[in-house]
């Protein structure tokens, strides 16, 4: 039987893949219908009392897309194991969004965190998460039957060279190196546990800061895992194609592929697996974009259309539903794009690349906006446009210049030679490696700007900290934002402290007066002062340094 005949479903392939996006539309309805009459908010957040573990199950489900299930395996396939690593880096990244941004967003009872039906998209992405389990589970014991057990799969992986954890090149231009995949995990852990707005609408539904760690501490233990399982599934399939690559054969068309290729042509025998498996993708399709939209909704509705005079009489009903306009026209809009992009190259590093380049920025600018009170607005806007245009920048060149990464070797040895499809990659010979590289030995970099060969890895963490670096230059032309105009809840204790600490010792820069000067006036003659009855005497007689630089601060107001 052809690879093409094997394509084909079943009947019980249908009803599975149509069972599982009939419950999914189910529970999306029957929260619609449970919710009616309740405001946005309730939309939007869940009305703030959602239950911690389906929640945190929902943050998992959300970002283990079908970039994950299709493109993680490539990459394991073609590039070897070393992404893996990235699951440490996460754990970083996501401990530095609790630490950084939960504590200051949190409270904040924000819809939006870009002000400064979550339920229905929660429990449909609980459901969805199993769906994919179950799909990965399965491509992972029928891989290893077919190559004689686990370890007789890891065996082969190791013998093609897939298996590498830790290339310790500190080269910025190699595609995976230990140092590159950790900061992509710093980099996805901070963006998605802790700015990114589809993630914050879940952590933000539970009712205490207590559960929202929790959520957090939860989903991401799950998401390392399921990335594990998939990672793994990817090093499977290799071993059952270790001899004979789908790709190099002509089988498959992009390295995407070779994952569902896996499931129609080792497991189409088993009636309803082909059905399973493409319900796992398209349920990794559905719970990232229900909380991307969701996330849309929110910031649409919230930032840009409820302070017009239109909408700021709205009921709470009509402000519902104006939200569920707004992310259904969205996914109208994805939907184009989406079919736009699978003209591109592989998922993952196009996703990553594109997504660096963009929310890399955006996490910048959370970063700067909670460590760093004395940076103005204009200042943070020209640093997030000038991140933004260097990381786009990178991108566009890389995608236009930098050529194809070299991918591991791959053999057509134990192919069917009746059967063989001879496509770009083919040459005449009867080699049975095919190794990327150019004849002549020359570096097929050699004479493109350097900024376009950085490897996708750093895209991200690149506009973070561009628009960090960037946002605090931009102050010199600006100047400081005034210590008594920052809304110290919206900023982490530590800094402020250390901004007011800085002001003290070298004056209020806007004005060209010294504060310690006034400080060193006022501590000799107290009384002179005039100090408001917000200032706790006790405390400035007892020499507390934030009663100190607050008398300063009202000391330079008097002279």
């Amino acid at each position: 039987m052809s690879a093409s005949e094997k394509a084909n479903f079943a009947a019980v392939d249908y009803v599975v893949f149509c069972g599982s996006l009939i419950l999914s539309l189910s529970i999306g309805l029957y929260q619609w219908w449970k919710s009616r009459g309740l405001d946005s908010k309730d939309f939007l957040m869940g009305g703030g009392k959602m239950s911690p573990i389906p929640v945190a199950i929902s943050l998992f489900a959300g970002m283990v897309s079908a970039v994950s299930i299709l493109g993680n395996p490539a990459e394991m396939y073609y590039y070897g194991s070393q992404l893996w690593m990235n699951c440490l880096g996460t754990i970083i990244g996501t401990i530095m969004a609790s630490v950084l941004i939960v504590p200051v967003i949190y409270p904040l009872n924000l819809v939006s965190l870009f002000e400064g039906g979550a339920k229905a998209v929660v429990y449909t992405d609980t459901v969805q998460a199993f769906i994919m389990l179950a799909g990965i589970i399965a491509v992972i014991i029928e891989g290893c039957s077919q190559v004689g057990g686990g370890s007789n799969s890891w065996k082969i992986d190791e013998e093609y060279g897939r298996i590498e954890f830790f290339n310790m090149s500190t080269d910025p231009l190699e595609r995976h190196t230990l140092m590159s995949t950790m900061i992509l995990g710093v980099y996805f852990g901070f963006n998605c546990f802790g700015v990114g707005q589809a993630q914050f609408q879940r952590w933000a539904s539970v009712s205490t800061i207590k559960q929202c760690y929790m959520v957090l501490a939860i989903s991401c233990s799950i998401v390392l895992a399921v990335w594990s399982l998939i990672n793994y599934s990817g090093l499977v399939i290799f071993s059952v194609y270790s001899d004979c690559d789908p790709l190099t054969a002509g089988y498959i068309e992009k390295i995407d592929q070779i994952t569902v290729y896996f499931v129609i042509d080792k497991l189409g025998y088993l009636s309803g697996i082909p059905g399973l498996f493409v319900a796992a993708i398209y349920s990794g399709v559905l719970s990232t974009v229900s909380s991307i939209l969701n996330g849309i909704a929110a910031i649409i509705w919230k930032d840009l259309l409820s302070g017009l005079d239109r909408f700021s009489k709205f009921t709470p009903q009509q402000e519902k539903t104006t939200a569920i306009i707004i992310s259904s026209v969205s996914g109208i809009i994805s939907t184009g794009m989406g079919i736009l992009a699978g003209s591109m190259g592989g998922i993952f590093e196009i996703t990553y690349a594109l997504g660096g380049a963009i929310t890399g920025p955006i996490s910048g600018l959370f970063l700067m906006a909670v460590t760093c009170p004395w940076v103005k607005s204009q200042s943070a806007c020209t640093g997030l446009l000038l991140s933004i245009t260097l990381t786009l920048w990178m991108v566009t060149g890389n995608f236009l210049y930098a050529p194809p990464t070299p991918m591991l070797p791959l053999s057509t040895d134990g192919c069917p030679r009746e059967n063989m499809t001879t496509t770009s990659l083919l040459t005449e010979s009867t080699t049975p490696f095919l190794v990327l590289s150019t004849e002549s030995g020359e570096d097929p970099g050699s004479g493109v700007f350097p900024l376009y060969l950085v490897t996708y890895c750093l895209y991200g963490a690149t506009g973070t900290l561009a628009t960090f670096v960037f946002s605090n230059l931009a102050t010199l032309m600006f100047g400081p934002m005034a210590i008594e105009k920052v809304p110290e809840n919206t900023v982490q204790k530590p800094s402020m402290q250390f901004y007011r600490w800085v002001q003290s010792l070298g004056g209020n820069p806007s004005s060209g007066r010294g504060h310690l000067s006034s400080y060193k006036s006022c501590r000799d003659n107290l009384n002179s002062c005039h100090p408001s009855p917000t200032t706790n005497k006790k405390a400035f007689e007892a020499g507390s340094a934030e009663a100190y630089v607050n008398l300063a601060f009202e000391t330079e107001n008097h002279l």
